[in-house]
């Protein structure tokens, strides 16, 4: 199926990019009829469009009808103190975006934590993580796969790191979530998980998800709330409302 998407997207392309050759080449056939010096003016135009136009498509399709990569550096300063790193690198074609982010953090006196990366899949990248500190743990919330956040995790004195992709998935399988019984359909578009609030060890999260599989628009929601193991780093389901 993504093959013949593919396949569509590069036809729908080419026709896009014929247009501007053949709306030269009708103008060609129009003026050829009202005389020599017309008819040369016209296939002059006609032929410099047709090799722009080809020289415009080598370079759109050469890196596979895509745009980038694009490489970035951001310094991020830190409400707790330091500063964030951020290396991104974008990548962009006929149907989406993404950002990949690497994080490093440079604490107070200079010292420099790997906060592993975060993917921002179809959507912007807006530049603005801040970094929360509880207890010996530094907490991160970035971006996961489309629709969805991720948590890293990082204890400061063992620089163990924890990392939670919040997907269905991993809000479904809990047994808090289980033993509710909440009806949904993790299958079907279109599902958001995304984290508003980092409160001390509370982490909150909006999970929207579909309910009927007829009714595309209609959806169920709930808060969730997790909260932190301050031994283990791990997380774990405690309210949902």
């Amino acid at each position: 199926m993504e093959i013949l998407i593919i396949i569509i997207s590069v036809i729908f392309c080419l026709l896009l990019l014929s247009i501007p050759s053949v709306l030269t080449y009708i103008l060609f056939k129009y003026l050829k009829r009202k005389g020599e010096t017309q008819r040369k003016v016209g296939l002059i135009i006609f032929g410099l469009t047709t090799i722009l136009m080809i020289i415009y498509s080598v370079v759109f399709f050469k890196d596979g009808a895509g745009f980038g990569p694009e490489y970035k550096t951001v310094e991020i300063k830190q409400d707790i103190g330091g500063k964030l790193i951020c290396n991104s690198v974008y990548n962009a074609d006929l149907h989406s975006w993404q950002y990949n982010v690497d994080y490093k953090y440079i604490d107070i006196d200079g010292d420099t934590l790997d906060f592993t990366s975060g993917f921002f899949y179809g959507q912007e990248w807006d530049e603005d993580e801040q970094i929360k500190k509880y207890d010996n743990w530094l907490i991160l919330k970035t971006s996961s796969w489309r629709g969805s956040d991720r948590l890293i995790i990082k204890n400061i004195q063992s620089d163990t790191t924890k990392i939670f992709d919040i997907d269905s998935e991993f809000i479904e399988e809990d047994s808090l979530w289980v033993a509710q019984k909440i009806k949904s359909l993790k299958n079907y578009c279109c599902d958001e998980r995304f984290i508003y609030e980092i409160n001390e060890n509370k982490i909150s999260v909006i999970y929207k998800f579909p309910t009927d599989e007829h009714l595309t628009q209609k959806y169920g929601e709930r808060k969730v709330t997790y909260t932190i193991d301050t031994k283990t780093g791990n997380i774990k389901m405690t309210e949902i409302n």
